[in-house]
Formats: structure tokens, sequence, C-alpha cells
């Protein structure tokens, strides 16, 4: 009789966390598909940021007379005062 009431009360804490278990587990799949979003947007974003910056320094090095293109490009960082 004692093992019996053993079981009913070990049951009777453990059906809440099991019954909760399928919740849990899709909380847990939401914030890995939040992380590997936010790595892929990062990486998106890094590889952009390298993709102008290249082109960037191209232009600036190709036509360093280019006045207009020196001063929206940020190569001449003083354009008025020379």
């Amino acid at each position: 009789m004692k093992k019996r009431m053993t079981l009913y009360r070990w049951r009777k804490k453990l059906l809440l966390p099991l019954a909760a278990l399928p919740l849990f587990q899709m909380g847990t799949t939401c914030i890995s598909q939040d992380i590997a979003n936010a790595v892929t947007s990062q990486l998106l974003v890094g590889t952009f940021q390298l993709f102008v910056g290249a082109v960037n320094s191209t232009l600036l090095q190709s036509f360093p007379d280019a006045d207009v293109l020196q001063i929206l490009l940020g190569g001449n960082r003083q354009p008025f005062f020379q």
C-alpha cells in the first residue's frame, strides 16, 4: 500500500510538467529560430557593408582628382578649407 501511495504522489508531481513539455518545446524552437535569424541578418549586413566599403575605396583610389566624388564619398575631409 505504501508503494502505491508513493507512486501516486510522484505521478501527481510529474503530471503538470509533463503536460507542459510541448509548450516548452515550442518555446525553444522559437528561440533557436530567432537566434538563427539574428545571425543571418548580421552576416548579410556585414557582407553588404564590406561590399559598399570596397566599392567606395575603389572609386576613391581610381578617381583621386574628382572633387565631387571625393566630397560625396568622404575621401576629402575638408573640401572647402584648402
